[in-house]
């Protein structure tokens, strides 16, 4: 089942393979691992021009193997200022100006020309882009999934992810960046 594509699809920003065989333009701008094992996943955030590629990385051993993902999730670099708002007014009560009781996603918003959205999920939050196939330069052209970073609770509040994606967006909004 494909999801129904309401907004333009802009181009794949160019697909990162490795996280530490990064193309020529991008610059990591900081990076946040999820635990304190060096082979608990690593958050990089990497800045491609106007655009942030945030790059999922971590080592796996399954079936015998040892298997490496590499996943990368694009939008434009200001989401860095914008995300922080957005889920706080995400999470935001119905009786102080917050979405209706019971709501599962914000309503999209132009971010840069991206259409983006925060949603629930069953354990945080989603950073919806849906301006851009989930699968980048391998999107199948008959199927569409828009691009989504799940970020749980444990991630955001004890790692510490939020309060560095701040710390991000202020660089951004006092042209540091």
């Amino acid at each position: 089942m494909s999801y129904v594509q309401n907004y333009p699809l802009l181009p794949p920003l160019p697909k990162i393979e490795r996280h530490d065989q990064l193309p020529d333009d991008a610059v990591v701008i900081g990076q946040l691992r999820e635990g304190y094992k060096q082979d608990d996943p690593l958050y990089m955030f990497i800045k491609r021009g106007n655009y942030l590629s945030i790059v999922l990385t971590y080592d796996d051993h399954w079936g015998g193997q040892d298997h490496y993902t590499c996943d990368q999730y694009d939008f434009p670099l200001k989401v860095l200022s914008w995300f922080p708002k957005a889920l706080a007014d995400f999470q935001r009560p119905p009786a102080a100006g917050g979405l209706h009781a019971g709501a599962m996603i914000s309503k999209d918003e132009d971010v840069d020309g991206e259409m983006l959205a925060v949603g629930s999920t069953t354990r945080g939050y989603a950073l919806k882009n849906r301006s851009r196939d989930s699968k980048g330069v391998d999107a199948d052209p008959d199927y569409y999934e828009p691009t989504s970073l799940s970020l749980d609770y444990e991630l955001l509040n004890d790692f510490g992810l939020l309060r560095f994606w701040k710390d991000l967006g202020d660089k951004y909004e006092k042209g540091l960046l």
